[in-house]
């Protein structure tokens, strides 16, 4: 197999570890809530953080390495993801971390959710008005409609 060729999940090997709580961001810090709300949810489970380095562009055109996250993006949402997990360990929960680059952060979403047999989302909401919403999608929406009754989403306020 060649060694540069990326793997999806589904040949990589093993299956990833079950989680009780998914606690995912769109590219956007982790607050004290937030932690908070994900460590209420888990009741002692293991806690995975996901947030999403953001590809700009469609899926029409051409790819381009211009619209991919820059090294300086990835570096912040690593250090996003570094301090919930700390947070999160020093309130004496356990979690691991994973930074997702995609054009598409509900199905993201949706796709952590269902790898890692969560009970639970947590969602820091996306920032921006209702037409911005409409052109990306609302996670939010995305993961209620697709993940059903089986998994409760719980949505934080943003002045939170």
């Amino acid at each position: 197999m060649n060694p540069l060729r990326r793997q999806r999940a589904s040949e990589s090997g093993p299956k990833p570890r079950p989680a009780a709580v998914l606690l995912a961001s769109p590219g956007l810090p982790f607050s004290d809530a937030a932690v908070a709300a994900a460590l209420r949810a888990a009741r002692g489970g293991p806690i995975r953080v996901l947030s999403i380095a953001k590809i700009y562009g469609t899926a029409l055109g051409m790819q381009h390495p211009g619209l991919l996250p820059s090294k300086r993006e990835l570096r912040a949402q690593e250090d996003i993801v570094a301090d919930a997990v700390r947070s999160i360990e020093k309130a004496g929960g356990s979690a691991r971390g994973e930074i997702v680059a995609t054009r598409n952060f509900g199905k993201t979403f949706v796709r952590a959710a269902i790898r890692y047999s969560v009970r639970d989302v947590v969602l820091v909401p996306t920032e921006g008005s209702w037409l911005r919403k409409l052109v990306e999608g609302d996670p939010a929406s995305t993961l209620r409609r697709r993940l059903g009754e089986d998994v409760r989403v719980h949505v934080l306020e943003k002045h939170a």
